[in-house]
Protein backbone atom coordinates (compact mmCIF):
# COMPACT_ATOMS: atom_id res chain seq x y z
CA UNK A 1 0.00 0.00 0.00
CA UNK A 2 1.22 3.51 -0.85
CA UNK A 3 0.51 6.54 1.32
CA UNK A 4 0.59 10.30 1.03
CA UNK A 5 0.26 13.37 3.22
CA UNK A 6 -1.42 16.69 2.43
CA UNK A 7 1.22 19.42 2.58
CA UNK A 8 -1.01 22.14 1.16
CA UNK A 9 -3.59 24.16 3.07
CA UNK A 10 -6.49 22.45 1.31
CA UNK A 11 -6.68 19.85 -1.49
CA UNK A 12 -9.99 19.12 -3.25
CA UNK A 13 -11.24 15.53 -3.41
CA UNK A 14 -13.44 14.89 -6.44
CA UNK A 15 -15.95 12.16 -7.23
CA UNK A 16 -14.24 11.35 -10.52
CA UNK A 17 -10.79 12.03 -12.00
CA UNK A 18 -11.78 15.34 -13.57
CA UNK A 19 -11.60 19.05 -12.75
CA UNK A 20 -15.30 19.35 -13.56
CA UNK A 21 -16.33 16.45 -11.31
CA UNK A 22 -18.31 17.02 -8.12
CA UNK A 23 -16.37 18.05 -5.01
CA UNK A 24 -16.99 15.34 -2.41
CA UNK A 25 -14.62 16.48 0.33
CA UNK A 26 -11.26 18.14 0.97
CA UNK A 27 -7.97 17.19 2.56
CA UNK A 28 -6.60 19.57 5.17
CA UNK A 29 -2.96 20.17 6.07
CA UNK A 30 -1.25 16.97 7.34
CA UNK A 31 -4.18 14.70 6.51
CA UNK A 32 -2.78 11.26 5.66
CA UNK A 33 -4.28 9.05 2.96
CA UNK A 34 -3.77 5.75 1.20
CA UNK A 35 -3.68 5.41 -2.60
CA UNK A 36 -6.19 2.95 -4.02
CA UNK A 37 -6.14 3.74 -7.77
CA UNK A 38 -4.50 6.10 -10.25
CA UNK A 39 -4.23 7.25 -13.85
CA UNK A 40 -1.78 9.58 -15.58
CA UNK A 41 -2.90 12.76 -13.78
CA UNK A 42 -5.01 11.68 -10.81
CA UNK A 43 -4.90 9.50 -7.68
CA UNK A 44 -7.89 7.88 -6.03
CA UNK A 45 -7.25 8.15 -2.31
CA UNK A 46 -8.84 7.20 1.00
CA UNK A 47 -8.41 9.60 3.91
CA UNK A 48 -7.16 7.66 6.94
CA UNK A 49 -9.13 9.78 9.42
CA UNK A 50 -12.62 9.02 8.12
CA UNK A 51 -12.08 6.47 5.29
CA UNK A 52 -13.62 8.90 2.77
CA UNK A 53 -12.62 8.36 -0.85
CA UNK A 54 -12.07 10.71 -3.75
CA UNK A 55 -9.70 11.72 -6.54
CA UNK A 56 -6.89 14.26 -6.12
CA UNK A 57 -4.37 15.59 -8.65
CA UNK A 58 -0.93 14.01 -8.64
CA UNK A 59 0.52 17.52 -8.64
CA UNK A 60 -0.88 17.95 -5.13
CA UNK A 61 0.34 14.61 -3.79
CA UNK A 62 3.32 14.06 -1.48
CA UNK A 63 4.34 10.45 -0.99
CA UNK A 64 5.44 9.11 2.39
CA UNK A 65 7.16 5.86 3.32
CA UNK A 66 5.79 3.26 5.72
CA UNK A 67 8.27 4.46 8.35
CA UNK A 68 7.16 8.06 7.89
CA UNK A 69 3.54 6.93 8.15
CA UNK A 70 4.16 5.23 11.48
CA UNK A 71 6.07 8.28 12.72
CA UNK A 72 3.20 10.63 11.81
CA UNK A 73 0.64 8.31 13.43
CA UNK A 74 2.64 8.06 16.68
CA UNK A 75 3.43 11.77 17.05
CA UNK A 76 1.44 14.09 19.30
CA UNK A 77 -1.11 16.09 17.34
CA UNK A 78 -2.59 19.56 17.71
CA UNK A 79 -5.74 20.86 16.03
CA UNK A 80 -6.30 24.35 14.65
CA UNK A 81 -9.11 25.78 16.77
CA UNK A 82 -9.31 29.18 15.06
CA UNK A 83 -10.81 30.09 11.67
CA UNK A 84 -7.26 30.36 10.29
CA UNK A 85 -3.65 30.46 11.47
CA UNK A 86 -0.41 31.18 9.64
CA UNK A 87 2.12 28.32 9.70
CA UNK A 88 5.02 27.26 7.45
CA UNK A 89 4.24 30.07 4.98
CA UNK A 90 0.66 28.86 4.60
CA UNK A 91 -2.75 29.81 5.92
CA UNK A 92 -4.15 26.75 7.70
CA UNK A 93 -7.89 26.33 8.14
CA UNK A 94 -10.02 25.34 11.12
CA UNK A 95 -9.62 21.62 11.92
CA UNK A 96 -6.18 21.23 10.32
CA UNK A 97 -3.58 19.16 12.13
CA UNK A 98 -0.01 20.05 13.13
CA UNK A 99 2.63 18.16 15.09
CA UNK A 100 3.73 20.94 17.43
CA UNK A 101 1.99 23.33 19.80
CA UNK A 102 1.57 26.72 18.15
CA UNK A 103 -0.77 29.66 18.70
CA UNK A 104 -4.32 28.87 17.63
CA UNK A 105 -4.07 25.11 18.25
CA UNK A 106 -5.14 22.76 21.03
CA UNK A 107 -4.03 19.16 21.72
CA UNK A 108 -6.03 16.47 19.92
CA UNK A 109 -8.18 15.00 22.68
CA UNK A 110 -9.72 11.54 22.91
CA UNK A 111 -12.24 12.65 25.53
CA UNK A 112 -15.34 14.40 24.22
CA UNK A 113 -16.18 17.83 25.65
CA UNK A 114 -19.58 19.26 24.70
CA UNK A 115 -18.51 22.77 25.71
CA UNK A 116 -15.62 22.64 23.25
CA UNK A 117 -17.84 21.58 20.34
CA UNK A 118 -20.07 24.64 20.75
CA UNK A 119 -17.18 27.02 21.46
CA UNK A 120 -15.50 25.85 18.25
CA UNK A 121 -18.73 26.10 16.26
CA UNK A 122 -19.12 29.80 17.10
CA UNK A 123 -15.71 30.50 15.57
CA UNK A 124 -17.05 29.43 12.16
CA UNK A 125 -20.05 31.77 12.10
CA UNK A 126 -20.72 33.24 8.63
CA UNK A 127 -18.32 30.90 6.82
CA UNK A 128 -20.01 30.29 3.44
CA UNK A 129 -21.67 26.99 2.64
CA UNK A 130 -20.00 24.90 -0.05
CA UNK A 131 -21.06 21.39 -1.08
CA UNK A 132 -18.12 19.07 -0.30
CA UNK A 133 -16.22 21.93 1.35
CA UNK A 134 -14.26 21.41 4.54
CA UNK A 135 -12.41 24.69 5.03
CA UNK A 136 -12.84 28.32 6.02
CA UNK A 137 -13.42 29.16 2.35
CA UNK A 138 -16.56 27.04 2.29
CA UNK A 139 -17.95 24.17 4.33
CA UNK A 140 -20.93 21.85 4.17
CA UNK A 141 -23.15 20.86 7.08
CA UNK A 142 -21.59 17.49 7.86
CA UNK A 143 -17.99 18.71 7.54
CA UNK A 144 -18.84 21.53 9.94
CA UNK A 145 -20.13 19.06 12.54
CA UNK A 146 -17.29 16.59 11.88
CA UNK A 147 -14.57 19.20 12.42
CA UNK A 148 -16.20 20.72 15.51
CA UNK A 149 -16.53 17.22 16.99
CA UNK A 150 -12.90 16.45 16.06
CA UNK A 151 -11.69 19.51 17.95
CA UNK A 152 -13.89 18.48 20.90
CA UNK A 153 -12.37 14.98 21.00
CA UNK A 154 -14.97 12.90 19.13
CA UNK A 155 -14.31 11.13 15.84
CA UNK A 156 -17.26 11.29 13.45
CA UNK A 157 -17.46 10.10 9.82
CA UNK A 158 -17.78 12.54 6.93
CA UNK A 159 -21.45 12.42 5.86
CA UNK A 160 -24.55 13.27 7.89
CA UNK A 161 -26.12 9.88 7.07
CA UNK A 162 -23.02 8.19 8.53
CA UNK A 163 -22.90 10.47 11.58
CA UNK A 164 -26.50 9.51 12.34
CA UNK A 165 -25.30 6.10 13.59
CA UNK A 166 -23.37 7.68 16.48
CA UNK A 167 -24.54 8.83 19.90
CA UNK A 168 -27.62 8.14 22.01
CA UNK A 169 -31.07 9.39 21.02
CA UNK A 170 -32.60 12.08 23.25
CA UNK A 171 -35.84 14.03 23.05
CA UNK A 172 -35.53 17.65 21.97
CA UNK A 173 -37.27 18.61 25.22
CA UNK A 174 -34.31 17.11 27.09
CA UNK A 175 -31.60 18.28 24.69
CA UNK A 176 -28.44 20.02 25.87
CA UNK A 177 -25.90 22.33 24.32
CA UNK A 178 -23.55 20.21 22.20
CA UNK A 179 -26.13 17.62 21.14
CA UNK A 180 -26.33 16.84 17.43
CA UNK A 181 -29.60 17.26 15.51
CA UNK A 182 -30.36 15.37 12.29
CA UNK A 183 -32.89 16.30 9.62
CA UNK A 184 -34.64 14.28 6.92
CA UNK A 185 -36.37 14.71 3.58
CA UNK A 186 -39.78 13.37 2.51
CA UNK A 187 -38.21 9.97 1.81
CA UNK A 188 -36.84 9.92 5.39
CA UNK A 189 -33.23 10.20 4.22
CA UNK A 190 -30.85 12.11 6.48
CA UNK A 191 -29.88 15.22 4.52
CA UNK A 192 -28.74 17.75 7.14
CA UNK A 193 -27.06 17.99 10.53
CA UNK A 194 -26.26 20.73 13.05
CA UNK A 195 -25.13 21.38 16.62
CA UNK A 196 -27.63 22.42 19.27
CA UNK A 197 -26.82 25.47 21.36
CA UNK A 198 -29.93 24.93 23.48
CA UNK A 199 -33.31 23.24 23.17
CA UNK A 200 -34.48 25.96 20.82
CA UNK A 201 -31.35 27.20 19.02
CA UNK A 202 -29.03 25.48 16.55
CA UNK A 203 -25.83 26.38 14.71
CA UNK A 204 -25.47 24.78 11.28
CA UNK A 205 -24.17 25.31 7.75
CA UNK A 206 -26.98 26.32 5.41
CA UNK A 207 -26.08 29.09 2.96
CA UNK A 208 -23.50 29.97 5.61
CA UNK A 209 -22.73 28.86 9.14
CA UNK A 210 -25.65 30.45 10.99
CA UNK A 211 -27.77 30.28 14.12
CA UNK A 212 -31.47 29.54 13.77
CA UNK A 213 -34.44 28.56 15.91
CA UNK A 214 -35.38 24.88 16.22
CA UNK A 215 -38.48 23.11 17.53
CA UNK A 216 -40.09 19.68 17.21
CA UNK A 217 -40.88 20.40 13.54
CA UNK A 218 -37.39 21.48 12.56
CA UNK A 219 -35.28 24.54 11.81
CA UNK A 220 -37.18 27.80 11.39
CA UNK A 221 -35.42 30.53 9.41
CA UNK A 222 -36.77 33.91 10.53
CA UNK A 223 -35.32 35.68 7.48
CA UNK A 224 -37.30 33.43 5.15
CA UNK A 225 -40.18 33.01 7.61
CA UNK A 226 -40.33 29.29 6.93
CA UNK A 227 -39.04 25.91 8.05
CA UNK A 228 -35.96 24.93 6.03
CA UNK A 229 -35.20 21.50 7.53
CA UNK A 230 -37.39 18.90 9.23
CA UNK A 231 -36.21 17.26 12.43
CA UNK A 232 -35.56 13.53 12.53
CA UNK A 233 -33.62 12.87 15.74
CA UNK A 234 -31.33 14.41 18.31
CA UNK A 235 -28.24 12.47 19.35
CA UNK A 236 -25.91 12.94 22.34
CA UNK A 237 -22.23 12.14 21.90
CA UNK A 238 -20.34 10.67 24.86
Amino acid sequence: MRYGICKLSVVPMRKEASHTSELVSELLFNDIYSIIDENEEWLKIQCLYDSYEGWIRKLQHEEITDNELQDYISREKYIVNMPTIYHEDMILSFGSKVFEKIDGTIPLSKTFNSDTITESAFKMLNVPYRWGGKSIMGIDCSAFVQLCAKIAGYKLPRDASQQYDFGDTVDLSEAQSGDIAFFENKEHRIIHVGILLSRNMIIHASGKVRIDAIDETGIFNTELNTYTHYLCKVKRLK
